[in-house]
């Protein structure tokens, strides 16, 4: 072996940075194709955002303008996004349900301004009707895969309070008789 030159020293020292540079650029493109799978494996999993939305529930203990005085909330939807109105499901505590359009009040869709009328008659029957403080209703949404999100829950705050003298309350305690 020979004497090594001072062109032979500047060549080996001119080689370890080329090295350097293509390691780094190597690892570089590794991480990004990894970084870039990752995130293509996650685009099906990702799904629409929640709907955002706002219910106001107007109760009527006494069931002042309702047919036989019966007690009613009207749930209205105020602002939010126009969603279908066979993706709304009512849900009493018994667990029957109905959806939004098939209450006589209800619409295709739920927009703004739409609003449902439940006393747990007539169109909405299936549902139980307001016989004490505490009976509660939910608007849950559904989607097409059939998972669910609980958009809205009502609670009666006062057991019914039927006016005097109403057909519904023979024994004037304020309670319907159907309870």
């Amino acid at each position: 072996m020979g004497v090594p030159t001072d062109r032979s020293r500047a060549a080996a020292r001119g080689i370890s940075p080329v090295i350097g540079v293509v390691l780094l650029a190597s690892i570089t493109v590794v991480l990004a194709a990894l970084v870039a799978t990752m995130a293509i494996g996650f685009q099906g999993k990702l799904q629409d955002p929640a709907p955002n939305g706002g219910f106001d529930q107007d109760y009527q203990p006494s069931g002042a303008d309702n047919t036989d005085d019966r007690p009613y909330v009207e749930i209205t939807h105020q602002v939010g996004r126009v969603v279908d109105a066979e993706n709304i499901v009512i849900k009493d505590e018994s667990g029957n349900t109905i959806t939004w359009n098939d209450v006589w009040t209800g619409g295709p869709q739920v927009r703004a301004g739409e609003y449902v009328h439940l006393d747990g008659f007539a169109s909405d029957g299936v549902l139980d009707p307001i016989c004490e403080e505490g009976d509660t209703y939910w608007i849950i949404l559904k989607n097409d895969e059939g998972e669910t999100l609980m958009v809205n829950e009502w609670t009666a705050p006062t057991d019914p309070d039927l006016p005097p003298g109403s057909d519904s309350d023979d024994d004037g305690d304020g309670i319907p008789n159907w309870c």
